[in-house]
């Protein structure tokens, strides 16, 4: 081989590989219903959800996939406040069934990273600042332990409605396998 093929090769190998900001990135997956431990509403509507944590820019980006729900079906309270009608709740423990035993982990505000699909509507928020996030709720909870509830499987992605104003459908928010 010769020596601009060898320098070629290495580069592409390299390109290839993980930076070390990609390998940091940790995923949690949802799946969310209306017959999840946190909604018991019935309903048929589902949804997939995940959220990438950047630890080094300390941002989290959300992405959900909602079929059954239009986006006109959401709270309409809460599409005019900040918090969003998504949003994660932080529960005290395993038990996800008590809705009083949790309180608000990260807003999903109403805007334009919502948008209308043939059968739901999808959310795609992009990196979010988490101190951002976090003053838009008046928390003072740190990135640290959000990623600890995320770890510990405490963390919900709950969707209110206006049919469902307490959450339509939900589910717990897990480490994604590799």
């Amino acid at each position: 081989m010769k020596p601009l093929s060898k320098l070629v090769a290495a580069a592409l190998v390299l390109a290839a590989l993980p930076t070390a900001a990609q390998a940091r990135m940790a995923v949690y997956l949802a799946e969310l219903s209306g017959n999840s431990a946190s909604a018991h509403t019935g309903s048929k509507a589902t949804a997939t959800a995940d959220i990438t944590i950047d630890p080094d820019a300390q941002t989290v980006a959300i992405r959900v996939r909602v079929a059954g729900i239009p986006l006109a079906g959401l709270w309409d309270t809460l599409v005019a406040a900040p918090i969003g009608p998504i949003h994660l709740h932080q529960y005290a423990g395993t038990d996800l069934a008590d809705p009083n035993a949790s309180v608000l982990a990260f807003p999903v505000p109403f805007g334009a990273s919502y948008a209308a699909t043939a059968n739901g509507f999808s959310v795609d928020t992009g990196p979010q600042p988490f101190a951002e996030g976090m003053a838009r709720l008046g928390s003072t909870a740190s990135f640290e332990q959000l990623v600890s509830a995320l770890d510990r499987g405490v963390i919900v992605v709950n969707i209110h409605t206006d049919a469902f104003n307490a959450g339509e459908i939900s589910g717990p928010a897990m480490p994604a396998k590799h």
